[in-house]
Parts: C-alpha cells; structure tokens; sequence
C-alpha cells in the first residue's frame, strides 16, 4: 500500500473554492499526473458548481502530441464524481 498516493481532492469539497482551494487542488492535480512522464497539463480551471465543482484539464500524451479535455464534477450532496472526455487520448487515459 502506498500512503501518499492518491487524491487529496476530496478533503477539500466542503471547503468555499477560494484562491487557496484552487491552488490546493491544482497541486493535487499535477501531482498525480506527474507520476506519468508521458503526460503533460496544459490547463487546469477549478469552478464552483451548485453542489461542489468542476474540473476540467487538458492533457496532453507526450509521445504523441495527442490532447484532451477531461471533467471531473465533484458532487458534495451526493458525494460523487462524474467524469467526461473529449477528444479522448486513445489508451491512455480511458482505457
């Protein structure tokens, strides 16, 4: 078992999403796809939903050039999160 991998995104979903959040989230997500050498974050946009946030990152597959967009919405009533892609890197990310 590794202790420190993982995501600390879902201690922050009762928290207001102001600039220190943003950044705690932010961190949490290069820090997890920096595991992976062949993927680069080109963009990463944290928003305030009705019931928690979203996230929506471009990725990019290195070796490729190949991008995508994906969502995260993250759902403190329900304590869920729902995914989407588009333009999906095929393999890489979806499998």
């Amino acid at each position: 078992m590794q202790p420190n991998f993982g995501s600390d995104i879902w201690a922050t979903l009762f928290e207001p999403l102001d600039e220190t959040t943003q950044a705690i989230i932010t961190a949490d997500i290069n820090k997890i796809v920096n595991y992976d050498p062949r993927l680069a974050i080109t963009e990463i946009n944290v928003t305030k939903q009705n019931n928690g946030f979203l996230i929506q990152m471009n990725i990019s597959y290195v070796p490729t050039d190949e991008t995508a967009t994906i969502l995260l919405n993250f759902d403190r009533n329900s304590q869920t999160l729902t995914t989407g892609a588009s333009n999906p890197i095929t393999g890489a990310l979806i499998g």
